[in-house]
């Protein structure tokens, strides 16, 4: 009983140190909402060029999830945790010393590698060192702490936001990014990794460490020895027959999951808000933050649910409640109220929206990715997933405020709305339930339904 809940506990408290790397995510996507408001004051930029910064990170992001697999299949999941800090950190430096567009520009794409190589680092590593019973919880950990980014991002913004230091605000995330090196330097690699790399001895003394009974190590190791083969996937394996149902599915929820307009309603939210006619930038700033802390709260609901209720159900419906709460922002400006309670009822419907998003598409997006491949091209099916979730999030942010003055806040809103019907119909027909079992059992299971599905059309 007592080494159960020791071991309990180092995996809680694993979990917590490597989901670290959600802040860095969450706190780059946030900190530039309030940081636009004043760069240009210090580097004059024009509209274009500023979707450029906006996005930027996000482009980075692609170049970070390309290389995250092949590193992470090859060093493993550890040194590229430490990897990503570490770039992370460079990025955030070189933004202090920013004086130019071009400069910032760079800054940024180097924060979007950090970035994208921890959106594949964090749940690749949790979804392999801990038990299936638990999986869902520390998975979603990084999704919870990706909000508490965000959060901490905004409030950073609105204590900054009087003198107009947007290099404080960014410098603030220094502290979460050196607590990730730091910690990480004392964590134990993933046995999955080990094993796939002939280390099984390490392996099994890593799972003495972290599981509870002899039997229980036993078990897991011989799972993971079956699945493996002792090699390491290619690229091509993950359009295989046994592999293309997971790859489509787990990538269609990449790229849906960023057309719900996720980023670029957290991006802009000050502007939407202030446009909307909220009022001040101190009042559109506070309107953030309680988007921010609501997102955040809602993310530590749906922990609670993703191991009971399941990840299937939390997705559907909070998919539907993300289309409702677009259908409601788009007819907001048609009903010809004044200023102030359109931007009233716009933060409203801001609302709705994040309640439902996090309680589906924000916490279930890392597990499908992270549990829908074979371990074997884990790595690089991640890789695969964030770099199209990447794409989908660069050309969003890059092209919102083009794309909302050409057709309309409100029709803006409602083509969210139907990709995001899209994403329903995705999660309706081929995203299978993986509440409690295993990798390898998910894995059995996904490849038997790719191979009664081939017999049927035989």
């Amino acid at each position: 009983m007592i080494k159960h809940i020791k071991n309990n506990l180092f995996m809680f408290w694993i979990s917590c140190l490597v989901s670290i790397g959600g802040i860095l995510y969450g706190y780059d996507i946030g900190v530039i909402s309030g940081a636009l408001l004043f760069i240009k004051d210090t580097i004059p930029m024009t509209d274009t060029q500023i979707g450029v910064i906006v996005g930027a990170v996000l482009a980075g992001g692609l170049v970070g999830t390309l290389l995250a697999g092949p590193i992470g299949d090859g060093f493993g999941r550890r040194p590229l945790i430490i990897l990503s800090s570490l770039v992370f950190i460079c990025g955030v430096i070189l933004i202090l010393l920013a004086h130019s567009f071009i400069t910032m520009l760079l800054a940024r794409l180097l924060l979007g590698t950090g970035v994208g190589v921890v959106a594949v680092a964090v749940p690749l590593y949790v979804s392999e060192i801990v038990s299936a019973n638990d999986r869902g919880k520390y998975v979603t950990f990084f999704q919870l702490l990706l909000t508490f980014g965000i959060v901490m991002a905004y409030f950073v913004d609105l204590i900054f936001t009087p003198s107009g230091n947007w290099r404080g605000m960014f410098a603030v995330v220094l502290v979460p990014a050196f607590i990730l090196f730091i910690g990480m330097l004392f964590l134990p690699e993933t046995p999955r990794w080990l094993v796939a790399n002939n280390q099984a001895s390490l392996a099994r003394q890593i799972l003495r460490r972290i599981r509870p009974s002899a039997i229980e190590v036993e078990n897991e190791m011989h799972t993971i020895q079956l699945s493996l083969h002792e090699t390491q996937g290619s690229w091509r394996e993950l359009f295989s027959p046994s592999c293309w149902m997971m790859t489509l599915t787990a990538v269609s929820v990449a790229i849906f999951n960023q057309l719900t307009g996720i980023n670029s309603f957290l991006q802009y939210a000050p502007l939407l808000l202030k446009n909307a006619g909220l009022g001040s930038d101190v009042v559109t700033m506070i309107g953030s933050a309680g988007i921010g802390i609501l997102n955040f709260l809602c993310t530590i609901i749906a922990i609670g649910f993703i191991d009971t209720l399941g990840r299937r159900p939390l997705l559907l419906i909070g998919v539907m409640g993300v289309i409702i709460a677009e259908c409601y922002l788009g007819l907001i400006s048609h009903l010809g109220l004044s200023a102030l309670t359109t931007g009233v009822l716009s933060l409203i419907g801001l609302f709705i929206f994040i309640v439902f998003f996090a309680i589906g598409p924000g916490v279930v997006v890392w597990l499908a990715i992270s549990e829908l491949f074979p371990t074997r091209v884990r790595g690089k099916g991640i890789a695969l997933c964030l770099f199209f979730n990447s794409l989908a999030s660069t050309l969003l942010a890059t092209f919102f405020l083009p794309l909302s003055h050409a057709l309309g806040m409100s029709q803006t809103y409602w083509l969210f709305a139907t990709f995001t019907l899209g994403y329903f119909l995705v999660a309706l027909f081929l995203l299978p339930e993986t509440k409690t079992k295993s990798l390898e059992e998910i894995q059995f299971q996904l490849q038997k339904k790719v191979a009664l599905s081939g017999e049927v059309h035989q």
